[in-house]
């Protein structure tokens, strides 16, 4: 077995994360998720969100196999609520993972995406880049030879939740 590749974070001035690194394990193992082939459990990534996006906050993302994804919550947000949140959408994530088929990363990522909008309103969102890969010819450069030649990104949503 393999050792997973964790990437944790520290929250950024004034934002927190609501569950720590073992609480997500527990209920990466409790909700049933397929693990990578040669580890023994989804790499487990925090991270501080850039900015928001169109469909709101990004509160969370899954890789099917791969990783999980957890966002940090601004500090004014209250945190048993942020903590319920994450949770139900892992719970969602986890019913999207059993049909789920995994991809070459390299060629086809699909990801699947909860964003929190307005009026406490979690929209779970599809999203599948595609990269068009380059032809490597023995004159080329071998440092673009496995580099996209360019890449598309298309995002639907899957269905929206109201959370109290």
């Amino acid at each position: 077995m393999l050792r997973n590749e964790d990437r944790i974070a520290r929250p950024a001035r004034a934002r927190f994360f609501p569950l720590t690194v073992p609480e997500v394990v527990r209920l990466i193992r409790e909700l049933g998720f397929d693990s990578p082939l040669y580890q023994k459990r989804l790499d487990i990534v925090f991270r501080n969100p850039d900015s928001k996006g169109d469909f709101g906050s990004e509160v969370a993302a899954f890789y099917p196999k791969d990783s999980m994804i957890i966002s940090s919550f601004p500090e004014d947000c209250d945190r048993l609520w942020a903590r319920s949140l994450v949770e139900v959408v892992l719970r969602e994530f986890a019913e999207l993972s059993k049909r789920a088929q995994t991809t070459d990363r390299r060629q086809k990522a699909i990801s699947f995406r909860a964003y929190l909008g307005p009026q406490s309103r979690v929209t779970i969102t599809k999203r599948t880049r595609r990269a068009t890969l380059t032809k490597y010819r023995g004159s080329a450069k071998f440092s673009r030879a496995f580099k996209p030649k360019g890449v598309k990104t298309d995002e639907r949503i899957v269905h929206s939740i109201d959370v109290a």
